[in-house]
């Protein structure tokens, strides 16, 4: 039995030949694994360059505007602002005037977003007249891309679009956090822009179910120094 190629598991030492052929197997499996995961990093699409500064917060000052969403306009840049966690910020009482605040830097491209302490809130007066970016009205549009809660998108999480982020991008929304319609250019590069209604609402709750999904919107196109505004109603969106 000594030179026979039988073996029964609980004997120490396994036959020569079935010894070198279990450990070829095994080898061959533990290449073809390696090979599958490189060939599925490989075909992942890179991440975006955003990023969340978390654990790095900023003194910032400037004027606030509250309409349609809280933006603070600096001499460095336009920030959006929320509040942390999936909500949005209360700029109650603090409109047209200039503030000091204490915010992280959420960026994507040339789009910025501060996640404020609402503690850190101190006003500093009346802004000067004249230096509240104007609005200019760009006509009708008829765009097609994908609703995104801006801050995830902007940077707190990567990607934060598509079906596997819906949920979030659902509580941020609901939340008040601010929504984005994600459209794409001819060439593929990707433009935000905030979403209200036609009468310059706050949208929230009312768009929950376009979510992440493929639509196109009918709406008016607006400009604000660099942000863009799709003003559109609920009415106005169709699934693709």
């Amino acid at each position: 039995m000594r030179d026979s190629e039988f073996y029964v598991g609980y004997v120490a030492q396994a036959p020569p030949r079935l010894s070198l052929f279990v450990r070829g197997v095994v080898a061959a499996l533990a290449v073809a694994g390696l090979a599958a995961a490189v060939i599925l990093v490989a075909g992942q699409a890179p991440f975006a360059e955003a990023r969340f500064e978390y654990g790095q917060p900023r003194e910032y000052e400037g004027q606030l505007l509250a309409w349609p969403y809280p933006m603070l306009i600096t001499p460095s840049g336009r920030y959006l602002l929320v509040a942390p966690g999936k909500h949005g910020f209360s700029a109650e009482g603090l409109d047209g005037r200039r503030i000091h605040v204490k915010g992280t830097l959420i960026r994507r491209g040339e789009d910025q977003m501060l996640e404020a302490e609402p503690a850190s809130v101190r006003g500093l007066g009346r802004a000067t007249p004249g230096e509240e970016p104007a609005m200019v009205d760009l006509g009708d549009a008829v765009l097609s891309g994908e609703i995104v809660d801006s801050k995830c998108f902007l940077g707190v999480m990567n990607p934060g679009q598509g079906k596997v982020h819906r949920d979030c991008a659902v509580r941020c929304i609901s939340g008040g956090v601010p929504p984005a319609f994600l459209v794409r250019d001819a060439g593929g590069t990707a433009r935000v822009l905030l979403l209200s209604g036609r009468d310059g609402r706050r949208l929230g709750r009312e768009i929950l179910d376009f979510v992440a999904e493929p639509i196109t919107i009918s709406g008016r196109l607006k400009k604000q120094g660099a942000t863009l505004l799709l003003q559109a109603d609920p009415s106005d969106f169709r699934r693709e």
